[in-house]
């Protein structure tokens, strides 16, 4: 039967599919007929981002966008609008300020600078110690002739896509009172969903009503807030305190983001007691919300930000909770003793996704019960779809949350980590990060049956058979279908395993590159940890290759491979290392691609352009990357390596 003969809906649906396996093939399918493109529509154009930077440029990309929509008839199509950038109508005071820090807005996002979006596309971008002012830009009474006429463009998009459902505000500028009177009066059931929330005038007693008027909208369903103790100019921060209780005001917000910043220029404020809250007008200390999802992340001991928000939320309606996890910092943590408080004081029947960083916190005293009381925590929840760990985890953890969740999951990430530092009140530290083995992974696959997606680190082995046996261990997964490995390159046995004694002979086993916390770095270990470094597109392909091969069930679509570790010892970081390995360490994307037989892939090379740095070539480590790869010493030793292929 030809497809076009198909009733719309069926198409629609296979164009759905083709959209999930490989988006670029969509745009195709849509050129290809009337029919087709009718029938695509609606996968292309239900989701629109305008990119806001200058008055004249956001006419032109709204005119566009508006042109488009008329001419293939798809206005009704868009579901959801995303808004980023920022659009000043007058110089803030930081920009005013010459010899000012750049306010956030204008900084380097930190995952575009390391190359990362595409392996951490969930990871905050903020800098949790960069300079921040909270109150940077004034805030409208009204709405003005010249603000009218700046957001005019998008005013008249909001008017001509009638089925708005959901508007996403990415921009760092203030949302405009036009823009709210749009959504009010012409799109009474869009959510706006906030993401640089803040109230700019605490300051002077009650707020701005236009601050108000906005934080208590029909139309806010969720926000995002950044916010600190006190902010770059000295000046007190209360936005954390006016959200918990705004969670009580705004009738339809269900999801809240808070990112906790420490920023490092305010500790010359810290002879200055706070100021006190005053609180939000019309608050009432009876009233609670009934968010579905409250995200805490940042700076300081995450017990003392979550116990307070049992006072302005219900947790018996959460579904979604996050309590730290971060890869950037590590951040936020719970404790033994702070999971276990909250085991016994506060129940979260409806929760279905949880992800959550724990430390030992173990820095002064012994802590003889984590291990169990993080089990216990994990055994507290209902089972869970969705569960993220970041922090100490070992194999009765990890039993714990198998045999609780792992009916269940279909998304699960596991990182383990450890504190850094080797003496810790008269104790040595001999806590190593978890490794993941066969076993581990064999048991997953028994226990885990919907597991789709999954995020681990993988320890690598200079590609020998050990190695690759926990690749084809990930094949037997019958339900993945996308996989994220870290591959962890560090040696934490120098400084935290005294009985680690590698079997190496003649110069790799005499030679001293460095002294790490007073033990002898080996010429040896040296050479394997540029090895496990040493990731090129042929050992990605290699990898994918060993992981397809043994796939039952779902087909791979999706692999992601970030390269970690290289210079870590442990207790010490070796700079005359790392250095060298951050060159070789390069972070991988693999997709299925579209050809027929589904075997085609695309790999790409995500860190590349920045991967730049110095070898000494008389060094320890200088003649040990000659020795391996060759290359004359004026010769370009970035581009010269490669990796060494898996002993398949």
């Amino acid at each position: 039967m030809p497809l076009l003969s198909l009733p719309l809906e069926i198409i629609q649906q296979i164009f759905e599919c083709v959209e999930t396996l490989h988006r670029a093939s969509l745009f195709s399918f849509s050129l290809t007929s009337k029919a087709c493109h009718k029938a695509s529509a609606f996968l292309l154009f239900r989701r629109l981002a305008v990119i806001v930077k200058d008055r004249d440029r956001l006419q032109d990309d709204v005119n566009t966008l508006l042109s488009a929509l008329s001419r293939t008839d798809s206005a009704r199509e868009v579901q959801c609008l995303c808004v980023k950038g920022a659009l000043q109508l007058k110089p803030t005071r930081r920009e005013r300020d010459s010899d000012a820090v750049y306010p956030h807005w204008r900084r380097v996002n930190w995952l575009e600078q390391e190359g990362l979006v595409d392996i951490l596309p969930d990871e905050e971008p903020n800098c949790y110690h960069n300079s921040y002012v909270v109150y940077d830009q004034g805030v409208p009474g009204k709405s003005s002739d010249d603000e009218v006429i700046a957001w005019g463009p998008v005013v008249t998009l909001l008017r001509g896509i009638p089925r708005l459902q959901d508007l996403i505000w990415d921009c760092e500028t203030q949302f405009p009172p036009c823009l709210l009177e749009t959504l009010h009066e012409r799109l009474p059931h869009c959510r706006l969903h906030h993401k640089t929330f803040r109230f700019r005038t605490l300051l002077w007693g009650v707020p701005y009503p236009y601050e108000m008027q906005l934080a208590t909208s029909s139309s806010l369903h969720s926000l995002k807030l950044t916010c600190a103790r006190r902010d770059s100019d000295g000046d007190d921060d209360f936005n954390l305190e006016a959200v918990r209780e705004l969670v009580t005001l705004a009738p339809n917000l269900k999801d809240v983001t808070v990112l906790h910043i420490e920023p490092y220029d305010t500790k010359r404020f810290d002879f200055r007691r706070r100021d006190a809250w005053q609180g939000l007008p019309g608050y009432t200390p009876e009233a609670r919300g009934s968010l579905t999802s409250l995200s805490l992340k940042g700076c300081g001991r995450l017990l003392d930000h979550l116990g307070p928000w049992a006072r302005y939320t219900d947790f018996m309606c959460l579904q979604h909770l996050t309590l730290g996890g971060s890869y950037q910092y590590e951040t936020y943590a719970f404790s033994g003793a702070d999971m276990e408080w909250l085991v016994q004081t506060h129940a979260f029947p409806r929760l279905s996704t949880l992800c959550v960083s724990l430390t030992r916190d173990d820095r002064f005293l012994e802590r003889p019960h984590y291990s169990a009381q993080a089990a216990s925590f994990f055994g507290s929840f209902p089972p869970l779809t969705e569960l993220s760990v970041h922090g100490p985890l070992d194999d009765p953890i990890f039993s714990a949350i198998l045999a609780r969740h792992g009916p269940t999951l279909e998304k699960l990430q596991l990182r383990p980590l450890e504190e850094r530092g080797r003496w810790h009140n008269g104790r040595a530290r001999t806590d190593i990060p978890m490794q993941f083995s066969a076993q581990h992974l064999r048991d997953m696959e028994r226990r885990c049956p919907r597991l789709a997606h999954l995020a681990l680190p993988i320890k690598r082995h200079q590609s020998r058979p050990e190695e690759v046996a926990l690749y084809r261990c990930f094949g037997d997964m019958r339900a993945l279908r996308t996989l994220f490995l870290t591959l962890d390159c560090a040696e934490w046995r120098v400084t935290r395993d005294a009985s680690y004694a590698p079997p190496f002979t003649g110069t790799d086993a005499d030679e001293e590159v460095a002294d790490v916390a007073n033990r002898r770095l080996l010429r040896g270990t040296v050479k394997e940890m540029l090895v496990n470094c040493a990731v090129d597109e042929a050992l990605v392909r290699s990898i994918w290759g060993v992981v397809a091969a043994a796939k039952k069930g779902a087909k791979m679509e999706l692999l992601k491979l970030w390269t970690r570790g290289g210079g870590e010892f442990g207790d010490h970081n070796e700079f005359s290392i790392s250095r060298v390995t951050k060159v070789l360490s390069r972070s991988w994307v693999v997709e299925k691609g579209a050809g027929e037989r589904g075997e085609e892939i695309v790999v790409r090379d995500v860190e590349r352009y920045g991967k730049k740095s110095f070898l000494s070539e008389k060094s320890v480590v200088g003649q040990v990357f000659r020795e391996m790869w060759g290359g004359e010493e004026r010769e370009d030793w970035e581009n010269v390596w490669r990796s060494v292929p898996l002993e398949v």
